[in-house]
């Protein structure tokens, strides 16, 4: 169908905010003079087949620039189980939060075809779905390369979109496809099994009980059934609890990014409020890909918010124009990090940095201490954050099992350690760990640690949180750092009931002011109400802290100008 429409950081610090000084004025004559301008009415193909090295054929649904044929022009695509048709007709608000691709009549314009496809065995394309797969992934990779020797193609090809739709770019881009150019990651994890799945072990019952019913349901319970009656065949669920430890499944059956094969040209984008879900992930991937044209950035707002607004739309144009239409955005020319450092999760200001995690960084510890706080009045355990470790041991033993769900559905702390007041400004921006001593009267425990500040008047924010199943405690000491975890899963370790083990319990990595006269909170909860609730937490738990346990969070301070 076709339808017409140290001193070197210091150094380096001060040159980054010269830069961003500089930023608008230079925004300004880029968007003026250098980067597309819509111009072009679009074409719209309904359904098109694209052929796989297996002789599948997918359906994608193209939108390309109503323009003469030896006009060719690069390629914006992306691949979802979220049905194109759907991307049509509902908005991109919730509770519709599946539509998170490329506007066909911003895009389009300014002279990029786009090509929205439907994941095998999901919306018009027949077969068995196998969601976040190798499978998924090879099909992409054919399809690129399909698009690439298109009439209307200029053979450079770029990725594009938020979550579904960013986590397959980094999949592809792990095999190498020829004809992909660049990826554009907007919010999108690079490991299933630790960012998504089983989150510290835990597996993350609430987001997939509600998403892949959703999912479904979208297709199986609406109108869309009539176009494909066999469609979301795949066990996800099932597949998922049989492998709850890491292994060669989430690599060779489902897919994640393999970082020493990601050489093409990326741009990760991240949100500091996605520590739930996606933000791990494009960190992770910015930093640990082998590209050698990079770039980070991390905004703040809802999960789609940045990715359809002005200045996320012209961050990217300006650099798919580099990518895919040779012309000098000056994107290239920029620090390769743009952070929004946060005062709060609804406020921050934009900064330019030359790395991550930031070299003039002070890690600090926090040591949790016995001491009164009477700072939170809900919590079980109301202590203080102390600046030196306590000389004397205490025990500090809570209830894990039914009551402390329901605490955790209610929002409701189990341990809260609390700083003083701060007598200036203090930024945080990097990565958290928490060490710590712990044992239970079971052979397992839940640990969810939650970074928070704290205002004045008792308000507190979030500002990210971290959560490990103990028995899952286990270090790569290859990709452990004095200043992050890593942890392996592939083994369960049990605890002896009654036996005392150390633990360390990645926070997600963050930025936020804690402001003149906060306070600086961490809480320690049996449980969050989110999370799968499992047959261990029956019994008492137990955190350890001063004399031979000196449990502590340490905190990515960043020095101030």
């Amino acid at each position: 169908m076709r339808i017409y429409f140290n001193f070197l950081a210091f150094f380096r610090y001060s040159i980054s905010f010269i830069l961003l000084s500089c930023l608008l004025l230079i925004t300004q004559d880029i968007t003026a003079q250098d980067l597309s301008q819509p111009q072009y009415d679009v074409i719209f193909e309904e359904d098109v087949e694209i052929q796989v090295r297996d002789g599948m054929k997918l359906r994608a649904d193209i939108y390309r620039p109503d323009a003469p044929s030896h006009i060719k022009f690069p390629v914006l695509m992306n691949i979802s189980a979220y049905q194109k048709s759907l991307d049509r007709i509902l908005p991109h608000v919730p509770p519709f939060t599946h539509v998170e691709r490329p506007e066909p009549e911003w895009w389009t314009a300014r002279g990029y075809v786009l090509v929205f496809i439907d994941t095998r065995g999901t919306g018009t394309t027949p077969g068995i779905a196998k969601i976040w797969s190798m499978q998924e992934s090879r099909d992409l990779y054919d399809a690129i390369e399909w698009s690439a020797v298109q009439d209307w193609s200029n053979g450079k090809v770029g990725l594009s979109g938020v979550s579904y739709y960013a986590i397959t770019q980094w999949n592809v881009a792990s095999l190498q496809p020829p004809s992909l150019t660049t990826i554009v990651p907007w919010e999108g994890w690079t490991d299933l099994y630790r960012d998504s799945i089983f989150q510290g072990g835990v597996f993350n019952q609430s987001f997939y009980g509600r998403w892949w019913l959703d999912t479904m349901g979208k297709q199986l319970l609406e109108n869309q059934r009539s176009s494909n009656t066999n469609a979301f065949n795949d066990p996800l669920i099932w597949d998922f609890m049989v492998h709850h430890l890491d292994g060669p499944y989430w690599d060779e059956v489902r897919s994640r990014a393999q970082f020493d094969k990601i050489e093409v040209p990326l741009f990760s984008a991240g949100n500091w409020n996605g520590w739930t879900h996606h933000l791990r992930g494009n960190i992770e991937g910015y930093t640990r890909s082998v590209s050698n044209n990079k770039r980070l950035e991390v905004h703040i707002g809802g999960h789609v918010d940045d990715y359809y607004s002005d200045r996320g739309k012209h961050d990217m144009l300006r650099w798919y124009d580099y990518w895919l239409k040779d012309i000098d955005t000056g994107i290239m020319d920029e620090p390769p990090v743009k952070l929004c450092i946060r005062t709060s999760i609804d406020n921050c200001e934009w900064r330019l940095e030359n790395e991550w995690p930031l070299a003039r960084t002070n890690y600090t510890k926090y040591y949790l201490s016995a001491d009164d706080a009477n700072a939170v009045e809900d919590s079980i355990y109301d202590l203080r954050l102390s600046e030196s470790p306590p000389t004397e041991m205490s025990t500090l033993t809570y209830a894990a099992g039914p009551e402390a769900y329901r605490r955790g559905l209610r929002d409701l702390p189990t341990i809260s350690f609390v700083s003083d007041p701060v007598l200036e400004d203090i930024e945080v921006t990097g990565h958290i760990k928490v060490q710590m001593w712990v044992s239970s009267e079971t052979d397992d425990m839940d640990i969810f640690a939650y970074l928070i500040n704290m205002a004045p008047d008792g308000t507190s924010e979030i500002a990210s949180r971290g959560i490990l199943q103990v028995s899952h405690r286990k270090l790569d000491p290859e990709l452990s750092t004095h200043y992050r975890p890593y942890h392996t899963h592939d083994e369960e370790q049990k605890l002896i009931p009654g036996d005392i083990v150390p633990i360390e319990v990645e926070i997600v990595a963050t930025s936020m002011v804690f402001k003149e006269g906060h306070r600086i909170r961490l809480d320690i909860n049996a449980h969050d109400g989110d999370h799968y609730f499992a047959a261990y937490n029956l019994e008492n738990n137990s955190v350890y802290i001063g004399g031979d346990y000196p449990s502590y969070v340490q905190l990515p301070i960043i020095p101030s100008r």
